[in-house]
């Protein structure tokens, strides 16, 4: 039996922690004859099978350990490379935290632990990167950055994501955001433009998915919610199915993220028929300026006055859309070489 190894004790939440879901998923399902050893964090729930061995990194000394080993036929889930030369090896990797300039890390909304942490893991890239065959990265965009910022010339573009079971409901919200609400996320300027939207006594309605923990955000939502003009359902985190549900029952995504390996919302967005409100930035089409509460409220506006000259801008997006969405190409790069 072949037996590929996914090293992945960095992922724990968020888009990365269900792509991974994802690829394992579709290697059970499609490669039969494939054994996967994957190695995960506490805070993801994998299941063996008799095809997986899921083996759980509990210790930050023993992930060290994890990437001394010399594996063959592996991939690095998490952005990092190993410590060690592996053989027919890639790195997966999906976080732009990690392409930042100096000024930029210092200067984003992150606390100094992470900042300082962001700097050793770029330091960490840049001088283990030789040990796997190549970088693997989901957009053009991002491996030009990669390139340029590690001078790394073997980088494959090698995207894919779950699309959602179209469910026909009911729209219930005019807009969502799904994403985990990290800083670069920029859920703060969003609620400041919904402020503004509300002195002008606009009525919306909107799904969001902020974490519990996001003490700040969440006390802004129920602020926004106790005068009444505006509604904010928050939701949480939820597993694939609910995000497919609110899509189901949305009729706009608003995406002012501020940085993007990929911007799997928009994708899905796109696949489920909604409309799309989304940053002026490279990874996705040029719509709005996000740094400026203001100009996500100009753009709020131009959906609820004009909506007819608005509707399916978001399909331009569909030039990403086409991109191939199953994992194909990540196996069959191991099986070429097993």
């Amino acid at each position: 039996m072949k037996i590929i190894n996914i090293i992945a004790p960095n992922i724990k939440s968020g888009g990365g922690k269900e792509l991974l879901e994802y690829l394992l998923e579709y290697i059970n399902d499609n490669y039969v004859d494939i054994l996967v050893n994957v190695y995960v964090d506490t805070s993801v729930n994998v299941e063996s099978t008799h095809a997986r061995n899921v083996f759980v990194i509990t210790s930050e000394l023993s992930k060290v350990i994890l990437f001394f080993k010399r594996f063959e036929n592996v991939i690095y889930f998490g952005n990092l490379p190993p410590i060690r030369k592996s053989t027919n090896s890639l790195v997966y990797f999906h976080n732009t935290y990690l392409l930042m300039n100096l000024k930029k890390i210092f200067s984003n909304n992150s606390t100094f632990i992470n900042k300082v942490m962001c700097l050793a893991k770029q330091f960490y890239i840049k001088f283990f990167v030789k040990n796997v065959d190549f970088i693997a990265c989901q957009t053009d965009v991002v491996g030009k950055q990669f390139k340029a910022k590690y001078s790394h010339e073997n980088i494959k573009i090698l995207p894919f994501y779950r699309v959602c079971e179209k469910i026909s409901m009911e729209k219930k919200f005019d807009y969502c955001y799904i994403s985990l609400a990290h800083p670069h996320k920029n859920h703060k300027n969003l609620f400041d433009a919904l402020n503004i939207l509300e002195v002008n006594k606009i009525n919306l309605s909107m799904a969001v998915t902020v974490e519990s923990s996001k003490k700040e955000l969440i006390q802004i939502i129920e602020d926004i919610n106790k005068r009444g003009i505006i509604k904010i359902v928050n939701f949480g985190v939820v597993p694939k199915e609910k995000v497919c549900e609110v899509y189901s029952l949305s009729k706009c995504l608003i995406f002012p993220s501020l940085e993007e390996s990929f911007g799997l919302p928009l994708i899905e967005a796109v696949d489920m028929g909604l409309d799309v409100i989304s940053s002026d930035l490279d990874y996705v089409c040029q719509i709005i300026n996000p740094y400026k509460p203001i100009d996500i409220k100009e753009k709020f506006h131009l959906v609820i006055n004009r909506y007819k000259e608005f509707e399916g801008m978001g399909k331009k997006s569909l030039k990403i859309a086409k991109l191939n969405f199953e994992p194909t190409n990540i196996v069959k790069s191991f099986l070429e070489n097993i």
